[in-house]
């Protein structure tokens, strides 16, 4: 997961990878329960925008838009991440 953006045009990287299946399978419904294919394009200029990757899956989310089970899967990658 990447958040790009703000008036400086700061870079941020978290990336959380799964040692076992167990650990794998524990994350699959934070990333089930978020709307894939329903992520909004309003960005706003100088706003931070997320690019969040979970194997195949792909979605660019404004940070205004980072909320319920968005802002539940980014808040646990950032506390998890490597």
């Amino acid at each position: 997961m990447t958040r790009t953006g703000g008036f400086a045009g700061l870079r941020r990287q978290w990336q959380v990878e799964a040692a076992s299946e167990d650990e794998a399978q524990a994350w699959w419904p934070l990333v089930d329960a978020c709307p894939w294919d329903a992520t909004p394009d309003d960005h706003r200029p100088d706003g931070f925008v997320y690019e969040v990757r979970a194997n195949e899956r792909e979605a660019t989310l404004p940070e205004q838009n980072v909320d319920g089970p968005w802002r539940e899967l980014v808040d646990a990658v950032v506390d998890n991440a490597s």
